[in-house]
């Protein structure tokens, strides 16, 4: 009778147990998807705000010579090896 007892309150522990750590596995893995989808939604917002600092903040610039070659200030025209140094103004269209 005495075995009987026993091995019934073993089995008992080991039942709890085991849904205890079921218990917090489940809260872990929730606290990790939330800790997921805030960080996704950091990094989608850091990526926009670059590309808006990487818009308003480029200039163009032109040959002096040609001005339908632009690119960056000090860039070589590929036309004759000039500096770009004429800033060509933005319109509205430009910052969309």
């Amino acid at each position: 009778m005495k075995h009987k007892i026993l091995a019934t309150v073993i089995v008992a522990a080991l039942i709890v147990s085991c849904n205890q750590k079921n218990k917090e596995a489940t809260i872990t893995n929730q606290h990790m998807m939330d800790n997921d989808s805030t960080m996704m939604h950091n990094d989608s917002t850091m990526m926009e705000n670059d590309a808006k600092m990487m818009q308003t903040n480029t200039k163009t610039y032109s040959c002096p010579m040609h001005p339908e070659v632009q690119g960056n200030l000090n860039d070589k025209c590929s036309k004759c090896g000039m500096k770009l140094t004429v800033a060509v103004p933005h319109t509205l269209d430009d910052n969309k």
